[in-house]
């Protein structure tokens, strides 16, 4: 009952973290947006951004979680703390070292980088990249670039000493570290921006003055714990490279580090294609992913987590795995389909209230609710994904999951040329329904297969020519949806292969009920939402407000008898939630009462 107790506390607290992390994350972009709107300018920004932002992913992020925590906690626990220390000091000189010489090497070919992306006679051909940049944002982007580089070593630094203090326990600290970060790009955004009248730039300052706090926030709890100064040189460096856990360190990365190196050249492709788009395409993309990333990174996030332990605990009982590993699936789903279904439905009025202040005007609202709308679905496939990957780590499986990332680059990639290339063509789903009833109209009986012949041809050439439509943006989202849907059902065939563990009983037919209950919940708030759009006057924000606030009431409502009516288990955790709120109450009542009475 105990353990229980804790890991639903586990839950509730990573949850927290990650919510209040997620909420100033939000806040700065939305600073972000409220200087620059969807702009050319800010498009720069982004995509000067994607480089030492890669650099950090793939040297230290994706391998802190994977292979530097569970190193640094196997010689803690083995050998002790002077063991403990040792080796990180070598893998402080290793990562540093490696981080400095790459950041230098950039540092000095960053014009010759940005000539190949820029300027490069295959991506003009392919992707007319260049039609939209000149040599003002040639110089721009590598001024950013420039500026940004220094953020990658920080972080990184900063990162080991993150994994470090979690060894240690100390979650505290390293949780307020990316919370500082946000507050420094917020302040440092406005201050620079604002007050020195330093554009993009000083945005890009920010992220820098963002860097350097996240490491300083860490370091009296650093020092508390790790005593003895961090020796610099060659013998060092020669020294740690020889470690035993060096290697060891490195194997259990090394799957880590070319999954992200999937995911950023996901995120390279999206960005080159973003420039052959209507400017500000790349920002209205941006802003809309970190909205759908809320849930992911909330709710996603934090039951992969806490799921981990348990399937590790069970990868040997086939039978306790497949439970604990359907049971994390089935919450994951309960949890984000209702937030699926508000962010389909509201999607205007929450990039609103989100984005719709100073320079963000009608259109790009308009751009980043479509951008999100065809993101909302990736939601699900991201959930999945991460618990799907932790089944793969508790059975030591690091390398098979690669098939299935490499599957969703792939379909990304695909997708994501042929889809802007479709929806740039694409202004009303009206008109085509119309032209579809008349030509089956004037068929004179001749049924739909002219009808639906001529619609493919139709779709054939639009996905392999470019029109005019600003709505092509939305191509970079559903493509990057689809591919995290393919990417789930690939991932779940290969743990079958391992395991007997997704079943029509246990994991299919509980998923298409909740599927359904959220499909009906969508269609009642559609409902609730014309009502009350019709009646409200939603220039005003406070109308917007009571729009958003009735129709997701109204969702959660239906949700919930949906529930009931479809016999969905997940609800009880809303019931056990309720009853310990009011177990909690009542025993914090009666101790009140019984310390007024002395007892």
């Amino acid at each position: 009952m105990l353990k229980i107790l804790k890991q639903k506390n586990s839950i509730s607290f990573v949850m927290l973290l990650l919510l209040i992390t997620k909420i100033l994350g939000f806040l700065k972009l939305r600073t972000i947006a409220q200087l620059f709107g969807v702009s050319h300018e800010l498009d720069i920004f982004w995509a000067a951004f994607t480089i030492p932002d890669m650099l950090f992913m793939l040297l230290v992020a994706g391998s802190i979680n994977a292979a530097i925590i569970p190193t640094l906690s196997e010689i803690f626990r083995k050998e002790g703390k002077d063991s403990l220390d040792k080796f990180f000091n070598h893998l402080m000189v290793i990562v540093s070292s490696l981080l400095i010489f790459i950041a230098l090497i950039l540092f000095i070919f960053t014009p010759q980088l940005a000539t190949l992306l820029t300027e490069s006679e295959v991506l003009q051909d392919f992707l007319k990249f260049g039609q939209r940049v000149g040599s003002g944002d040639f110089d721009l982007f590598v001024s950013l670039t420039r500026i940004m580089m220094l953020s990658p070593v920080l972080l990184g630094i900063s990162g080991l000493v993150t994994g470090y203090l979690q060894v240690r326990k100390q979650f505290f600290v390293t949780s307020l570290a990316p919370l500082f970060y946000n507050l420094a790009m917020i302040l440092g955004s406005v201050v620079l921006v604002v007050g020195f009248n330093m554009g993009v730039e000083g945005v890009a300052i920010s992220a820098v003055l963002g860097s350097l706090v996240h490491l300083l926030v860490q370091i009296p709890k650093f020092k508390e714990y790790f005593d003895s100064p961090i020796e610099f040189g060659i013998s060092p460096l020669i020294e740690g490279l020889k470690h035993n856990k060096t290697m060891q360190a490195v194997r259990l990365a090394l799957p880590r580090t070319i999954a992200v190196l999937g995911e950023q050249i996901n995120t390279i492709v999206n960005t080159l294609i973003s420039f052959s788009l209507a400017a500000g395409a790349l920002s209205a993309y941006k802003f809309a992913v970190s909205l759908h990333l809320f849930p992911i990174n909330i709710i996603g996030s934090a039951i992969a987590q806490v799921a981990l332990p348990s399937l590790e605990e069970s990868c040997e009982d086939e039978d306790k795995y497949c439970k604990v590993l359907n049971s994390s699936i089935q919450k994951a789903l309960f949890l984000v389909l209702p937030i699926v279904s508000i962010l389909i439905i509201l999607r205007l009025p929450i990039v609103r209230l989100a984005y719709g202040v100073g320079a963000f005007d009608w259109r790009a609202t308009i751009l980043t609710a479509w951008c999100l709308l065809l993101l909302s679905f990736s939601v699900i496939g991201q959930s999945i994904d991460q618990i799907l990957l932790r089944a793969f780590y508790a059975l030591k499986e690091t390398w098979l999951p690669l098939i299935a990332v490499t599957v969703g680059i792939i379909v990304n990639i695909g997708f994501a040329i042929f889809l802007t290339n479709f929806l740039s063509h694409y202004y009303d789903w009206r008109p085509i329904l119309e032209q579809m009833f008349m030509q089956i109209k004037d068929s004179n009986g001749a049924g739909l297969g002219p009808v639906l012949g001529s619609f493919i041809k139709d779709s054939v050439r639009w996905a392999t020519t470019r029109g005019t439509s600003d709505l092509a943006v939305g191509g970079l989202s559903l493509s990057l949806s689809i591919s995290y849907l393919v990417e789930m059902v690939v991932l779940s065939l290969l743990l079958n292969l391992k395991v007997k563990v997704i079943t029509w009983k246990k994991t299919i037919i509980p998923s298409l009920m909740k599927l359904m209950n959220a499909f009906l919940m969508s269609l009642g708030m559609y409902f609730v939402f014309k009502l009350f759009d019709f009646q409200l006057d939603t220039t005003r924000t406070i109308s917007i407000v009571i729009l958003t606030v009735v129709t997701t009431a109204y969702g959660f409502l239906s949700y919930f008898v949906g529930c009931k009516v479809f016999g969905i288990q997940e609800v009880n955790l809303l019931d056990e939630i309720i009853e310990d709120i009011k177990k909690n109450l009542f025993k914090r009542k009666k101790r009140k009462v019984d310390v007024q009475e002395g007892i």
